[in-house]
């Protein structure tokens, strides 16, 4: 009997699903005036098995996701900018920056996962782990820039749900995307913003 159970659990459609897409958190008040200081290219990403971002490994199952890392960590790298002071815009990975905007930063995603695995007798963990490869290119960028960051987010629960998936997930990647803007501020890639720019929001085009 245990031999089918586990053939059981390790089946096509024995899947967690990882609901909705990424966003940035709410943030008080309008977003920066001015036009954008950069121009967020959607980042590559490769996996194996596609949609396949983790896995349940207590219940032996893969944990899928049905969204597009790269165009979803562009997309939070531009809002986190963005939220910052730094008007930023998502474009497509093959298009260059409008020609009025002065930046453009591109990468990859190296890894974009979430997993859950037995913590003690009665948790379980749930763990997030985002990576990024940044560059950029423009007028003042420092030559040869790049940057790597990662974030990892830990919940603890009696068993994984759907909804305690994507909170960790959410929570790596705003974090890490929040890093790379910082980053992107503290090399000077782009120009800091001043106090009175600093707003919520995010824009894409």
């Amino acid at each position: 009997m245990v031999p089918l159970l586990f053939l059981a659990a390790c089946a096509p459609g024995n899947k967690l699903h990882v609901p909705g897409e990424l966003s940035r958190p709410p943030r008080p008040g309008a977003p920066p005036a001015g036009a954008p200081v950069a121009a967020v290219a959607d980042f590559s990403y490769a996996s194996e098995a596609p949609g396949v971002i983790g896995r349940d490994y207590d219940q032996v199952r893969q944990i899928v996701w049905k969204g597009e890392p790269g165009k979803a960590m562009a997309d939070l790298v531009a809002g986190a900018l963005t939220d910052g002071g730094s008007p930023a815009v998502r474009v497509p990975a093959d298009a260059p920056a409008p020609a009025d905007v002065p930046v453009r930063i591109s990468g990859s995603v190296r890894r974009f996962e979430v997993n859950a695995r037995r913590g003690g007798v009665l948790n379980v963990l749930t763990e997030a782990t985002v990576t990024l490869v940044i560059t950029a290119s423009g007028p003042g960028v420092p030559p040869s820039w790049e940057s790597t960051v990662t974030s990892g987010t830990t919940l603890t629960d009696m068993f994984p749900t759907p909804d305690d998936l994507r909170e960790a997930l959410l929570s790596a990647a705003n974090s890490a995307a929040e890093e790379t803007a910082r980053r992107l501020l503290e090399g000077r890639v782009i120009p800091a913003p001043s106090a009175a720019d600093k707003g919520g929001g995010g824009t894409s085009r």
